[in-house]
């Protein structure tokens, strides 16, 4: 009798100890679950970055695009304007001067002189008179017929480049109305000239 309850002890120690050591097992949490959610959630905070980022630079190229075209009107504007008061500055240069004994154009007139033929081709009820004067050297008569080759050559040049003969009125003064009185170079050299007058159509 007292065997069996050696034996017995042993054995209801070692179910304890089983017992316990199955309480105090401590299960491990499944984090897979949880590991792909954050990895989701990371994909979708990156896309959203990436979209935003996206937007963001087609805003800034549509602004930049905004003040390219802004900027070239600008530019179009003001070279519109200056093309304009360039125009307008040659068409109020109406005296033009010449050589001694010469009825030549000078380069230096030329584009005046354009800028007034080509107001002349589009304004076809415009008139213009285009008179020479000569300085007071040499005879009248002579001066008259250098004053009208003066005046012609300028007719000329105009009709070139787009003017009517019909809208001009070529006429010599010769020496009779000098622009400057005196006897010295300067005063000569400031009456050997052809002027132009609009009769009609002035601009």
């Amino acid at each position: 009798m007292f065997m069996t309850k050696q034996k017995v002890l042993p054995v209801a120690l070692l179910g304890l100890s089983l017992g316990l050591g199955a309480c105090t097992t401590t299960k491990t949490p499944d984090t897979s679950a949880s590991t792909a959610q954050a990895d989701e959630a990371a994909r979708a905070a990156a896309a959203k970055a990436a979209a935003d980022a996206a937007a963001a630079a087609q805003t800034s190229a549509a602004n930049a695009g905004s003040d390219l075209s802004s900027q070239s009107l600008n530019d179009a504007s003001k070279a519109g304007a200056n093309l304009a008061n360039d125009v307008a500055a040659r068409l109020g240069l109406r005296v033009f001067y010449f050589g001694y004994d010469d009825a030549s154009v000078q380069g230096a007139d030329l584009q005046a002189l354009k800028a007034h033929a080509a107001y002349l081709a589009k304004n076809s009820a415009a008139r213009l008179q285009v008179s020479g004067h000569a300085d007071e050297r040499g005879t009248r008569e002579y001066n008259m017929a250098l004053g009208e080759r003066r005046a012609k050559a300028v007719a000329s040049f105009l009709t070139a480049n787009g003017a009517k003969s019909s809208q001009l009125e070529v006429v010599s003064y010769g020496e009779e109305k000098p622009a400057v009185a005196g006897e010295s170079e300067e005063a000569w050299a400031k009456n050997r000239r052809v002027e132009l007058d609009y009769t009609a159509g002035k601009p």
